[in-house]
């Protein structure tokens, strides 16, 4: 039997992102492979889903021992493909052509790597640092899969997945008290350390909504405005859900994209939009007309059809 095995850092340092990304690769894999995730032992199953959106079931593999996995995987499985996505060095170098006919690596950043195929989707990307001439480059390469449809724009969503986010959300709270705003508008917090306490001395407590976690963000990205965050994953899936972003890097493989999105018109600065107070005088208006400028650029710069498409293509050939 044909299997797909995606390996994402299931890490708690790492986040939510890398295991996300993967979910979302999932839905390009060929249906006559079985889909895999192996996944770490201690981490928290309630962030896991039992269907991509293709309704394919995904099986998992808890480990402690990820060289144990992969062997019990080989004695299995005549053909393996490995779909690696992670920082962690000593996983990388694992020599994973033993385990698999074809590995395929995701890389936005500068390191070494051994793969028949590199995926790097970051926005403004040329060129690569690699020799490999299997490189899939630029953003055309970002698992997008769905179209959004907008139900009712009511929302401004703040999610930053940071160990900064307490600071970062605050500050974000306290600009958006000052603007000029709709009444029906509700501000959604996803952040797991986060709480009441932190927000209990600003005056919006009948606007938030707070989630510790979400498993299917769509839905709030189906009435979100305009979003405050990070420069990471993210960030692509509100860009082609053309919701603009006032955005901020908050680790060093994010200022990247950080300076790309910028260039680009792509994103509102988080340091310059985000003044704590605000002066007097301020144009609620000019940020507004920003906030509709960055949202026309999206449109021109992420199509969510052609990626499909592309990525469709190339999975096949996978």
């Amino acid at each position: 039997m044909k299997t797909f095995i995606f390996i994402p850092d299931t890490n708690k340092k790492a986040g939510l992102g890398h295991i996300s990304r993967c979910f979302s690769y999932s839905n390009f894999v060929n249906k006559k492979f079985e889909i895999i995730f192996l996944v770490k032992k201690n981490f928290d199953k309630k962030y896991l889903i039992k269907k991509n959106f293709k309704n394919i079931k995904i099986r998992y593999i808890f480990f402690s021992n990820l060289i144990n996995a992969l062997n019990l995987i080989k004695k299995k499985y005549e053909h393996i493909v490995t779909f690696l996505d992670t920082y962690n060095s000593k996983i990388r170098n694992i020599k994973f052509e033993e385990y698999s006919k074809l590995h395929i690596n995701i890389l936005d950043y500068k390191t070494k790597c051994k793969s028949n195929y590199i995926i790097d989707h970051t926005f403004g990307r040329k060129h690569h640092y690699h020799n490999n001439k299997k490189i899939l480059i630029g953003v055309k390469n970002f698992p997008i899969y769905k179209k959004l449809k907008f139900i009712n724009r009511n929302t401004i969503l703040i999610n930053f997945g940071s160990t900064k986010s307490k600071f970062l959300i605050k500050k974000s709270l306290l600009f958006i008290k000052n603007l000029k705003l709709n009444k029906s508008i509700k501000i959604v917090i996803i952040d797991n350390l986060f709480s009441k306490k932190d927000y209990k001395d600003i005056n919006l407590k009948n606007k938030i909504i707070h989630y510790k976690f979400i498993n299917s963000i769509e839905k709030i990205y189906q009435n979100t405005l305009f979003a405050f965050g990070a420069c990471g994953i993210s960030l692509y899936e509100k860009c082609f859900f053309n919701i603009p972003s006032i955005s901020k890097s908050v680790a060093n493989n994010q200022s990247y994209n950080f300076r790309n999105f910028r260039s680009k018109y792509c994103i509102l600065d988080y340091d310059k939009v985000v003044r704590f107070p605000l002066q007097k005088g301020y144009n609620h208006d000019k940020f507004y007309n920003e906030i509709t400028k960055v949202e026309n650029n999206l449109k021109k710069y992420f199509d969510y059809k052609k990626n499909k498409r592309h990525l469709h293509k190339i999975f096949n050939k996978f």
